[in-house]
């Protein structure tokens, strides 16, 4: 074979593999973009059938609760004083007149007996003001939207 055949073949041959290339860098797009797209169309009817967001509660007033004291583990105690941001439309003074005490029972449930070394970091005071605010908020039916220490003293 003459050099002008060989180089002839090997054109044909590069030619050829570029020619199974595009082909095959098409097909990859043309799968990706259908994964892509069959992907999105499956989430859009996730999101269709989703509940629609619930609304966050409007803050109405505070109600302040005077402080009282819980025994704590190991012969401490607590003085804790709380206030609670009630959903608007919930009046202060009439959740102070009956509802409060709901809230001291929780106080006591929730902190008596505690070691004083839990509540001494912020880490363990937050957790406990999380749990408190979720209970008080399954315990009044939502009308308690956030629950604050106004007094917090151990001894």
């Amino acid at each position: 074979m003459s050099d002008d055949n060989v180089e002839k073949a090997d054109a044909k041959k590069e030619k050829k593999g570029k020619s199974n290339l595009i082909p095959a860098v098409v097909l990859a797009l043309g799968i990706a973009a259908g994964g892509y797209f069959m992907g999105g169309s499956s989430s859009d009817a996730a999101s269709a059938d989703a509940k629609p967001a619930v609304e966050k509660p409007t803050p109405g007033e505070i109600a302040t609760m005077d402080p009282l004291s819980v025994n704590l583990a190991d012969g401490h105690f607590l003085k804790v004083g709380i206030a609670v941001q009630l959903a608007e439309g919930t009046v202060a003074s009439d959740f102070m007149k009956g509802e409060i005490s709901k809230a001291k029972d929780l106080l006591i449930d929730r902190m008596a007996g505690l070691p004083m070394a839990q509540l001494t970091s912020p880490d363990g005071r937050k957790a406990i003001k999380d749990e408190l605010t979720k209970a008080a908020k399954k315990l009044y039916d939502n009308q308690v939207l956030d629950v604050y220490f106004t007094d917090f003293v151990m001894q």
